[in-house]
Order: structure tokens, then C-alpha cells, then sequence
């Protein structure tokens, strides 16, 4: 049983469907067919059933694939150490962000890390939630942020907060918006994140629970000009709240609808497969670290520091 046998059965069982599977492996599907037919054939049992939605693991599979995800797991402890070897070797930690992250977190993340493992570099992408899970399962980043929460097989998940929505409006439509509400939420354009972002998929279900149904949207990935074309009288749109209440404390000439609020969960995200990496496991310990301080930016004691004081 080959490595690569095994890194196409974990592939197919995560993704559920074997066009997806093939397109994370740059494999052709026959070519991953051919690989998962090998296992079976040496373990004398089928790990797949075909259905409507895909592929399905069979009770064998289910079985079969945690220890396989511990083989792979066990790869990448391999592969690290190999190059920790080299004389000139630098851990880089690569890290996806998305908007909703409070930057000034971020900052003592990134002091936190390089405190901690200061020959360690800390690459910082940008992305939207749907395409940080994408890096993550290709293995282009150790961890990410995620807004919602990750369904995924084979990704792991950390709760870290809620991220409150405020709907905003040009200030000078305030009134007349709530006068007519809901009605008036639907006559105006709707400028929103496109659907790799998690935000769109909720508002989406925010229209739903609320029976609304906009006519028109505007479709922009950045957080900055969806309030600057809020502020310029082009639309409405949901943005987090501390962005909204930054705008407004910066003068711009938005407003906040308060009838219409939305929450959504942030969380920490990364692969199964690299839960052993030293890298990661950093980042992890940062990212705990940073989320349990106060606004001031230190830590709260632990219970056995308190106990000592």
C-alpha cells in the first residue's frame, strides 16, 4: 500500500465526490479510481459505495480512514523534521485572514509568534472564508480564519467569538428606510460579499428569516469600498459592527438601521492532517493566547497564576 494509494482514499472520503477529490490531487479521475481500486483489491473490501451525492464511505471505509489520516499525519511529522535538518532552515507558518478579524489581534498574534520562535517567518494571506478552507485542503496554509462553521471532513475547527453584523445605510436615509420597513430594505441595492465569502452565504439566510427578497445587489470583495459606496448613497449593506461604529466615529455619512442586526461565529480552522505540525501547533497556541486577552492586550492569568499572587 502506497502513500500516495492512501492520500486518495483520505482525499475522496473528505471531499465525498470524486471530480473534487481529482481536482485537489492535479489527478486525473481514472488515475485516482485506479489508486482507490489498489487499496480495496489489498484489503479484500470495498471503502466506497456510489450515490446520488457522490461517494460514500462503506463501514469499512469509516473504519479504515482514521487510521490512514494517522499515517499521513505521521508524513508531514516526517517531512518537517527532514528539513529542520538543513543548516539554513526557517519555520515559515502560513496563516489565512479574512476582514472581520479585528486587526489589532492580529497584531499581537503576529508580535506573540515571532516573541515566542523569533527565527520563525509568519506569512499573512488574504482571502474570503470559502477560499482560505480551499488553501487549507491544498495545503497552500497551515491554519485560517474561518466566519461560520467549517462542515468540512477532515478540517478541524476552534470557536474563538462571535463577530456582530450591523446593517448599514447612507445617513440621510436613515429615517425614511425604517419608516418604510421592510418594504424599503427591498427597493434598495444590497452591496454584498460574492460567495466565496461566509458572509454571503448568511445573508442570504438573513433575507430567508427575515422575508426579504432585494431586487438588486452590487457583488464587492472589498470590506472598505462596501462602505464607502454605502456612504456614497449607492446602497445598504450588513458589515461587522466595529467597522460600522469606526466609519461613523470617522464621520462618514453612514448610519445604523438597528431594527436589523446579524451574528455570526469566527473561528479557527486547519487541516486534520497537519494537527501534529510544529508550526501549527504555534500558531494554535498564539491564536488561544490572543483571543483569551482583554482589550488591553494582556493575558488573563491562568487559574494557577492567580493562585500564586
Amino acid at each position: 500500500m502506497e502513500l500516495n494509494q492512501l492520500k486518495a482514499f483520505v482525499t475522496v472520503a473528505h471531499q465525498g465526490n470524486l471530480t473534487q477529490a481529482s481536482e485537489r490531487l492535479f489527478l486525473s479521475q481514472p488515475a485516482v479510481s485506479a489508486q482507490i481500486k489498489a487499496i480495496e483489491n489489498e484489503l479484500g473490501t470495498p471503502l466506497f459505495v456510489r450515490n446520488s451525492n457522490g461517494m460514500s464511505l462503506t463501514r469499512a471505509g469509516e473504519i479504515f480512514l482514521p487510521e490512514a489520516e494517522s499515517l499521513l499525519q505521521h508524513k508531514h511529522r516526517l517531512e518537517h523534521f527532514a528539513k529542520t535538518l538543513a543548516a539554513n532552515h526557517t519555520e515559515e507558518i502560513r496563516l489565512g485572514l479574512i476582514h472581520p478579524v479585528d486587526s489589532a489581534k492580529v497584531t499581537r498574534l503576529t508580535a506573540l509568534v515571532s516573541q515566542r520562535e523569533p527565527k520563525t517567518r509568519l506569512h499573512i494571506q488574504y482571502g474570503m472564508s470559502g477560499e482560505i478552507a480551499d488553501r487549507i485542503q491544498e495545503h497552500k496554509l497551515h491554519g485560517g480564519f474561518f466566519l461560520g462553521t467549517s462542515k468540512q471532513m477532515g478540517i478541524r475547527s476552534i470557536f474563538l467569538e462571535n463577530i456582530h453584523y450591523s446593517l448599514i445605510c447612507p445617513k440621510a436615509e436613515r429615517d425614511s428606510i425604517r419608516q418604510g420597513i421592510p418594504q424599503s430594505l427591498e427597493n434598495h441595492i444590497w452591496i454584498e460579499m460574492s460567495g466565496a465569502a461566509s458572509s454571503n452565504r448568511h445573508l442570504q439566510q438573513f433575507w430567508r428569516a427575515n422575508r426579504l427578497a432585494p431586487k438588486r445587489q452590487i457583488l464587492c470583495d472589498y470590506p472598505q469600498t462596501i462602505i464607502d459606496l454605502v456612504a456614497d448613497g449607492l446602497g445598504i449593506a450588513m458589515v461587522p459592527e466595529s467597522k460600522a461604529a469606526a466609519a461613523i466615529n470617522a464621520g462618514r455619512p453612514v448610519a445604523v438601521i438597528e431594527e436589523y442586526r446579524q451574528t455570526l461565529p469566527l473561528h479557527f480552522i486547519h487541516a486534520d492532517e497537519y494537527a501534529q505540525n510544529p508550526g501549527l501547533q504555534l500558531l494554535k497556541q498564539c491564536i488561544e493566547t490572543v483571543w483569551q486577552m482583554p482589550d488591553n492586550g494582556y493575558a488573563r492569568p491562568s487559574e494557577s497564576e492567580t493562585e500564586t499572587e
